[in-house]
């Protein structure tokens, strides 16, 4: 429910960003790619800026890259699935020109600016493609293939996870100027963070044998129902039952659901590593080198499952008509609550599927799969001590309030968001 729900908001906020007056993009015929200068116009902005006609409407058109058999991060396409996707986003994204301020202002060049309209086009509509994993891949290819679709190899499992998350980065690094284009942008950067949990999963239960990997999709089909009980009880919780909870809302719900997604792939990388590239770690170090970098692995003091559940128990008391929620401006106390018990309910649940999982496991898999769980506790216990803040445009007051997950250990027992925001 909560991923129809963020398709309807973000499609009727693009519908209202492309009527906004005629110097955003122009829909119509796509402009043809000029001959000769396909790969310069569409990869480079090599124009002096001094000597800049920000008012110039600059042709857009597709330039698709033919990648090399092998070169494919997840395996090769076949040719008739690349010419239909290929005709798939020229049909969802016909623009023909847009403004250089926009194009030149905020992206850096046309392959991102184009790639990126391309995957709003493509997601946010009732026939939403944002499930397909296979095209979300090859579009992400040609986006990134120009640069460097040479350096691709199977050294580990590790370098080629880095490299995913480095082309969605790269992607994502554009300026949004509006409220509209920051929405878009935070339901992006969630959508591509849930794509790269699925693709982690995907891969990881490939691998194992046939008890683990059937446990690990029941898993996951907790974590999903886990995860929605999250954002239904955050669109309780924070929003407004009037529906005026404001422009900067959907960057809102987008905020919360990535940092959850982010936990999820916190749950999943290391066990996968270790089941993949055998990566090992010990008390010296706790590291290992990859062809990309150092690999570092994040450990903390054990969080006992009980910690997490009087947490959820001590918000649910905080929530309240008075101080820091306003009864005309919040859905009554009994619905709230009530949200927050269902998703610790799906919390619970999610956390019995992994100990099933850990049950099945052994040796260095089993060492890094638990540690992952005892590491999404932590982030659990964290955010809800933070007691759901500082997802979407935020005050500085409540920044100051909340504990980072960069925290110390010993920072977090003795933290109370309630005392930080009375003292301020």
């Amino acid at each position: 429910m909560g991923r129809i729900i963020r398709i309807i908001i973000l499609s009727a906020l693009l519908a209202a960003l492309l009527s906004v007056g005629g110097c955003r993009v122009r829909r119509g015929a796509q402009a043809p790619a000029p001959s000769g200068s396909c790969t310069q116009l569409y990869y480079e902005v090599a124009v002096d800026s001094s000597k800049t006609d920000w008012l110039e409407a600059v042709p857009l058109f597709h330039c698709w890259v033919d990648i090399e058999p092998g070169h494919h991060l997840f395996g090769d396409p076949s040719g008739e699935q690349v010419e239909r996707w290929k005709a798939l986003c020229e049909e969802r994204n016909p623009a023909d020109s847009v403004l250089r301020s926009e194009l030149q202002g905020a992206y850096l060049n046309m392959n991102q600016y184009m790639t990126v309209h391309d995957f709003i086009e493509l997601w946010y509509h009732e026939d939403s493609y944002s499930t397909d994993d296979s095209l979300t891949l090859w579009r992400l290819m040609q986006y990134d293939a120009y640069f460097s679709q040479n350096i691709y190899s199977d050294d580990s499992e590790y370098d080629r996870f880095s490299q995913l998350r480095d082309i969605i980065g790269s992607l994502c690094l554009f300026e949004a100027g509006t409220q509209w284009e920051m929405n878009f942008k935070a339901g992006l950067e969630c959508d591509f963070q849930e794509f790269y949990d699925r693709m982690l999963l995907k891969e990881a239960a490939g691998h194992a044998g046939a008890d683990v990997a059937h446990a690990l999709l029941l898993e996951d089909e907790s974590w999903k129902r886990y995860h929605a009980a999250l954002d239904s009880a955050f669109r309780v919780i924070d929003g407004d039952p009037n529906g005026f909870s404001g422009s900067a809302w959907p960057m809102a719900i987008s905020g919360i659901a990535r940092d959850d997604a982010e936990n999820r792939a916190v749950s999943l990388e290391d066990y996968y590593f270790a089941l993949t590239d055998s990566l090992d770690y010990g008390p010296a170090g706790n590291h290992r080198m990859s062809r990309i970098g150092e690999y570092v692995i994040e450990k903390h003091a054990p969080v006992g499952e009980d910690a997490v559940i009087g947490e959820y128990a001590r918000f649910i008391g905080f929530l309240s008509d008075k101080d820091f929620y306003d009864p005309g401006f919040s859905f009554p106390l009994d619905v709230r609550r009530k949200a927050l018990s269902e998703e610790r309910d799906a919390w619970k649940e999610w956390m019995s599927s992994r100990k099933r999982v850990s049950s099945l496991l052994s040796g260095l898999c089993k060492e890094t799969y638990d540690n992952s769980t005892n590491n999404v506790r932590r982030r659990k216990l964290i955010m809800l001590k933070n007691r759901y803040q500082g997802f979407g445009l935020t005050s500085g007051d409540i920044m100051e309030c909340i504990l980072p997950y960069s925290c110390d250990d010993s920072a977090i027992g003795g933290f109370s968001f309630e005392r930080n925001w009375k003292e301020l």
